[in-house]
């Protein structure tokens, strides 16, 4: 199997998990991805086609693609680094299979052997497809999100579900497909597919399966997947062998009340020493102890009842949090469910908006505050709120007994054999 995955931290973090799972089962898994995430991997021993995408994510992760105003220059400068990054995926998946079953090009580390099938995450997704039609290989999608989760005003309306998300759906590939449509034009004339429309367009070619890696009971009601897909629960991110808690952490876990986390994940939604003093004045409003998770950001809040850390496994920390402030990114927010600890979603972009608004809907969390406006007053009263009213712990319990029934990682086995 060679699994093809790339984003943010969050993004990847679960595909770890579900190679290590694959490989225990006996599966022979490599993996292609980016220079910044392969160390991930190879802490567990899983070979990595690395795909040179150092300078994209480098531009990616500007601290200006988080302004509120766009100009025309920097969205075409975004753009043209979108379909650098489809490009260099494209090549790195294309030269790790072979053109007709051989392999060519040099992989890192990975074994020179063929692939049975490709295992894609969503952004490579149309990419793999088009691959694996021109190559005989099966393909299947593993998907954290949809296209249409992006625009969660359409897609989790409860008004306009389930042709909201339909909708949502058509316009958010339109408005992603100029940035596959250079890498995909490329492929078929390496592969010598005739050009269709589909394929033009990057969207994935027809009979294809498609896996999404968190639990239905957070979907709208009626939510239409389509055909050929279907959610299996989540996939969990494995922790590094070597991994053991700091004891700066476990002392201050262990020196009073459960404090409440604080952390956005490897996105920033502002500056962050000004986040860092909003996260502080809400702990002393609202009279608790906390623990912030620096992020890529840089977040850092002094204080005698709060702690700032580095990375920290969510399954071994939010069991010990009363409660949760967070971006609302999908591996984030299951993380949460399934410790049933409530929590304030503070959603910024992507799909964070779409998770966020299902947890308020749920009556998981009493309300889903934007990241550009965050006040102190208005997180301190949805903490409060959060932290005083038991109907959302009481609900929380009860999505997590859901998502512990479920196990993605078994699910992607058993359809991957099934085929």
């Amino acid at each position: 199997m060679l699994l093809v995955t790339w984003g943010s931290t969050g993004d990847v973090a679960p595909y770890v998990g579900l190679g290590v799972r694959l490989r225990a089962a006996g599966q022979e898994v490599v993996v292609a991805t980016s220079e910044r995430h392969a160390p991930r991997f190879h802490l567990h021993d899983l070979p990595v086609r690395v795909l040179p995408l150092a300078r994209q994510e480098e531009s990616a992760l500007a601290a200006d693609r988080f302004d509120r105003w766009q100009s025309p220059s920097r969205i075409r400068r975004r753009t043209r680094n979108a379909q650098d990054i489809a490009q260099v995926i494209a090549r790195g998946v294309l030269d790790a299979v072979g053109r007709g079953g051989e392999v060519v090009g040099q992989g890192s580390d990975a074994v020179g052997q063929g692939f049975d099938v490709v295992l894609a995450h969503p952004l490579a997704h149309p990419l793999c497809s088009v691959i694996a039609e021109g190559t005989g290989l099966r393909c299947v999608g593993l998907y954290t999100a949809t296209p249409g989760m992006l625009l969660p005003r359409l897609s989790a309306s409860p008004v306009l579900s389930p042709h909201g998300h339909r909708l949502a759906e058509t316009l958010a590939r339109a408005a992603m497909s100029p940035l596959y449509a250079p890498a995909l034009a490329w492929i078929r004339r390496e592969l010598g597919i005739r050009r269709r429309e589909a394929g033009t367009r990057g969207d994935v070619q027809r009979g294809q399966r498609v896996l999404h890696g968190y639990t239905s009971a957070l979907l709208p009601k009626d939510f239409p997947l389509a055909d050929g897909h279907t959610c299996v629960g989540y996939w969990w991110p494995a922790r590094d062998p070597g991994w053991r808690p700091d004891e700066r952490l476990v002392d201050f876990l262990a020196s009073g009340p459960a404090p409440v986390y604080f952390g956005f994940g490897s996105v920033s939604p502002g500056d962050a020493e000004r986040l860092s003093a909003t996260i502080q004045d809400v702990v002393r409003r609202v009279g608790v102890r906390a623990v912030v998770q620096a992020g890529w950001q840089g977040l850092d809040v002094s204080d005698d009842d709060v702690l700032t850390i580095g990375e920290c496994p969510h399954d071994w920390l939010f069991p010990r949090m009363t409660a949760l402030v967070h971006h609302a990114g999908p591996g984030t927010a299951g993380a949460g469910l399934k410790a049933g600890v409530p929590a304030v979603p503070v959603p910024l972009s992507l799909d964070q908006p779409f998770w966020a608004r299902r947890m308020t809907a749920l009556g998981l969390s009493p309300a889903s505050l934007s990241a550009r406006r965050l006040t102190a007053r208005e997180l301190s009263d949805a903490l409060h709120t959060t932290l005083r009213d038991e109907q959302y712990r009481l609900r929380c319990t009860e999505i997590s007994k859901i998502i512990g029934r479920e196990d993605g990682a078994a699910a992607v086995l058993s359809s991957l054999l099934e085929s």
